[in-house]
Order: C-alpha cells, then structure tokens, then sequence
C-alpha cells in the first residue's frame, strides 16, 4: 500500500524558520529543508528515519557533503522546522504542520496506517479509517497469549521480507554505485524518481551501453539516464549499431531511410 503522496503545498510566504535557514545557509540552505520535505512526503508521508545511512543516501544523491547536510538538519530542528522531541528520541523528522498536511491530502483513503509513537497531532481527527500500530493497551488477558503468538510470527515473517528487501536494495545500490562511480555522474535529482523506478534499470546493461557511446559519455546527470533507460537499452544512442537486414523490397527501404533520418534528429535534438 502507498503511503506518500505524489505533492505537498508550500507556502508561496514562508515564516521566519525557513528565513532563519536561508539566511545562515543561504539558497542552499532553503534547498535542502525543501529537499527533505520532498522526501518525507514521498516516502513515508509524514516523517523519515533519518540513519547515518539514510543521511548519506541523501547527501550523495542531492550532491552535497554529509556535513553541509547535517549542519542543516541540525539547524533545521533548533529552528523548530522539525519536532526537537522526536528527532532527539527516534531520530525521526517530522512536524506537527508536516502531519497536518500529509493527514488531510490522504483523507479520502480507503484505510490508513501510521506509528503512534510518532504522532504529534490526533491522527482521527483527519482520518476516518486509521490503523495507529503499536497500541495493544485493549487487549483482554484471554486473548493475550495468541496475540503474543501471533505477533512473534508476524515479525518472523516480516524479519524474512526484511532480509530479501535489504539484499535487493544493497544489489541495487551497488550496481548503481558502480555507475555513478565508473561514468562520474552527478546524482542531484535522484529523489525527484520512485525508488522503485531507480532500483528497475539495469545499470550494468546501462553502463555497457555507455561504454559504445561518446554521446552517452558526454551526459553527466543521473536524472537523464533515468529519464531515457529504456531508448538507452533500445540502443538509439549506440554510436555503432549492426546495419539493418537487406530489405525486401523498395517500400521497406523507404521506411528504413525515414526512420534512421528520424534517429538522426532526434540525436540533434537531444545534443542541442
């Protein structure tokens, strides 16, 4: 089930937090906070668990250094952007007008999950239908036995999808890593994509077909590779394709010729 949501509304006059923030950091500064905003309601949709590992997820694919991003979110949670309370306990970012927001653009969903623990505002005062996890203070003593049961094969099973999930994000990252290290590619832009439609490309099949193309070689941004993976694999930037198989008849070469001045502009464009 989804559970971000695909915008957010930002306040065309924004309060004296974010000022506070572009003042000491400048547009840098006011890009990053916009930046975690994008993440947190695209991922979770009301809060992100900002790990060293996540922080450097982030910091890489926005093309800053670990530091500079730290010392924003660090000034972004003094500043009151980002609730002190949770981000000292969990490590969580998330706000009371960040929750608001997300809670009142998923209104009409058909159901709702969210943690309890990190709640700042009344989550049904919102929602019709929300399930808060980790509230189990109405269970009866008869019933206690089975739910604890229950529960510890539930987090078999959710431990086992857990380990699947982590090793295919880690080939992924790896593979990726491997392009963005080989090709030097800037990778600012990236959150901007699903991590599903990232972690689809084959980037090693991508790569190869770099390796056949000045033109590719000359493309910097990860956000463009992303954009055409598929015409990339097709081969359309391939700067040595197999030549064509004889054709049958003058009509069939016709089409052929139309279509390689076709490849043609569209390689022009794509230069200029």
């Amino acid at each position: 089930m989804k559970s971000g949501i695909d915008y957010f509304p930002l306040d065309v006059a924004l309060d004296e937090k974010f000022e506070l923030i572009e003042a000491e950091f400048g547009l840098t500064g006011f890009g990053v906070v916009v930046k975690l905003l994008q993440k947190i309601y695209g991922g979770q949709g009301y809060y992100v668990e900002w790990t060293n590992e996540v922080a450097l997820l982030f910091a890489k694919r926005i093309g800053l250094g670990g530091s500079a991003v730290s010392e924003i979110v660090e000034a972004s949670v003094k500043r009151g952007i980002f609730d002190k309370t949770l981000y000292e306990k969990y490590r969580v970012l998330t706000s009371k007008g960040i929750q608001k927001r997300y809670f009142e653009a998923v209104a009409r969903r058909k159901s709702v999950e969210v943690e309890g623990a990190y709640l700042l505002v009344n989550a049904t005062d919102f929602l019709k239908n929300v399930s808060i996890l980790k509230e189990n203070a109405d269970i009866s003593p008869e019933n206690a036995d089975i739910s604890q049961q229950s529960k510890v094969e539930e987090s078999r099973v959710e431990k086992s999808r857990e380990k699947k999930s982590n090793a295919r994000a880690r080939e992924d990252t790896t593979a990726l890593d491997r392009f963005i290290r080989r090709w030097e590619i800037n990778a600012s832009g990236m959150d901007n994509y699903s991590a599903g439609k990232v972690a689809g490309i084959d980037w090693d099949a991508l790569s190869a077909k770099v390796e056949r193309s000045a033109y590719l070689q000359q493309q910097k941004s990860l956000t463009f590779y992303i954009r055409h993976a598929g015409e990339i694999a097709e081969g359309y930037y391939d700067d040595f394709r197999k030549p064509p198989p004889q054709p049958q008849d003058p009509e069939r070469e016709r089409r052929l010729a139309e279509y390689d001045a076709a490849m043609a502009k569209r390689r022009g464009g794509e230069k200029r």
